[in-house]
C-alpha cells in the first residue's frame, strides 16, 4: 500500500514538472475560458491610461499647454441646441493596455485625440478611464466595462447619459451632435428600429421584434445589434434607477462566471430576451446609427457620414492596423478658429 501511495506522488510530481516546462501560451489560465476574445495575446501591450480624465500623464507641460491651446480653439463651436447637450453627455473609453488592439499603432494616443477633439467641439465631458484596476484574474477584462459606467454615473453627477465606446472604434464625423443624431426623445423616437428581427448570439431569430409603440420617456439604454445580436462596443446609459439596478444585474457573477461565448454581449442579450419587463427601456436602433462596422453590407459597413467606424473582429484576419491607419486617414477632423 505504501509503495503505491509513493508511485502515485511521483507520477503526480512528474506530470507537474513538465506542465511547468510547457510554454506559457499552451497553458489555459486559471478561470478564465478560452472562448471568444479569450485567446492568448500575442499583440503589444499598450501602457493603459494613467488618469481618469486624460490618458497620458507622461505628456511634458509644454506639450500639455500646446494641446490645450489647440482643444480652446474648437470647444464649444458646434453650438448645439438641442437638449441634452454639454455636460449632460459623457463620452466614456476604458482599457487595460492589452488585447486584440495591441497590434494597432499609436492606438491610445490616437484614441485620446480623437475623443477630446468631439467632446471639447460639442462640450461634452470625456473620460479616459484605466481599466486595471477592474480586471481580475476570474473574469474576463471585457466585463470591467461594466464597473467603468458604472463609476462615470456615480463620479460624474451632471451626465444625464453616458456613452462608452470601445477602444478600437473611431469617431469619423465629429460634426454630428449626439441630441440630434439621437438622444433627444422626439428623435430617439425615429430612430427605433420598429418591428425589425431581435437576433440571437447565433444569428437566428429569436421569434421577437422591435415594438413600434414604445415610451420614449422609457428608454434608459440605447444599443445596435449586428448579425450575433446586441453589440456592446457601442452602448448607452441614462442616468436612472433602472440603469443602476440594470448595470448591477449586468454584472452578476452568475453570468460573469457562466458558459457564455461573447461574455457580456451574449448576457446582455439573453437579458433583454428573456426580461420583457426591462426590454421596455430598451432602445435597439440601427447599427450604422452609432455602431457601423469596418467591414460589411449595407446596415452593417461605415458609410461617408456614419458617425463611428467599430473595428469589432478586425483580429480574426490580422488586419487590425490596417484598417485602423486607412480609416484614421480618412476621418473628418473639426478646424480650428482663432
Amino acid at each position: 500500500m505504501l509503495t503505491h501511495k509513493l508511485l502515485a506522488l511521483l507520477i503526480l510530481t512528474v506530470v507537474g514538472l513538465i506542465a511547468l516546462s510547457l510554454p506559457r501560451q499552451l497553458r489555459k489560465p486559471r478561470g478564465l475560458p478560452l472562448t471568444y476574445g479569450a485567446q492568448q495575446q500575442r499583440a503589444p501591450v499598450h501602457t493603459p491610461p494613467k488618469h481618469h480624465v486624460g490618458a497620458f500623464g507622461r505628456l511634458s507641460n509644454e506639450a500639455l499647454a500646446a494641446k490645450d491651446r489647440q482643444l480652446r480653439k474648437i470647444r464649444g463651436k458646434a453650438k448645439d441646441t438641442l437638449q441634452p447637450k454639454g455636460s449632460k453627455v459623457l463620452l466614456l473609453t476604458g482599457t487595460d493596455g492589452k488585447g486584440h488592439n495591441g497590434a494597432i499603432t499609436g492606438l491610445l494616443e490616437q484614441v485620446e485625440a480623437n475623443r477630446e477633439e468631439y467632446c471639447a467641439y460639442h462640450g461634452y465631458q470625456f473620460v479616459f478611464m484605466n481599466l486595471t484596476k477592474y480586471v481580475t484574474p476570474k473574469k474576463h477584462p471585457v466585463w470591467a466595462k461594466i464597473s467603468a459606467i458604472q463609476e462615470a454615473l456615480e463620479t460624474n453627477p451632471t451626465a444625464e447619459w453616458v456613452w462608452w465606446l470601445d477602444t478600437d472604434a473611431i469617431i469619423m464625423t465629429p460634426e454630428i451632435d449626439l441630441a440630434s443624431h439621437l438622444l433627444n426623445p422626439d428623435i430617439l423616437r425615429r430612430r427605433m428600429a420598429c418591428d425589425r428581427t431581435i437576433t440571437l448570439p447565433d444569428g437566428t431569430s429569436s421569434g421577437l421584434r422591435v415594438p413600434c409603440n414604445m415610451d420614449v420617456n422609457n428608454i434608459d439604454m440605447v444599443v445596435s445589434q449586428d448579425h450575433n445580436g446586441v453589440n456592446a462596443g457601442s452602448i448607452f446609459f441614462r442616468r436612472t434607477e433602472w440603469s443602476t439596478a440594470f448595470l448591477d444585474m449586468w454584472a452578476d457573477p452568475m453570468y460573469v462566471n457562466g458558459q457564455f461565448e461573447r461574455q457580456e454581449q451574449d448576457v446582455l442579450n439573453h437579458i433583454i430576451i428573456n426580461h420583457p419587463k426591462l426590454r421596455e427601456h430598451v432602445a435597439i436602433i440601427p447599427q450604422r446609427v452609432i455602431n457601423a462596422y469596418s467591414v460589411g453590407g449595407d446596415e452593417m459597413g461605415w458609410v461617408t457620414g456614419d458617425l463611428v467606424v467599430h473595428f469589432a473582429g478586425c483580429w480574426v484576419s490580422n488586419d487590425c492596423d490596417k484598417r485602423w491607419q486607412d480609416f484614421w486617414n480618412r476621418r473628418f477632423v473639426v478646424k480650428p478658429t482663432d
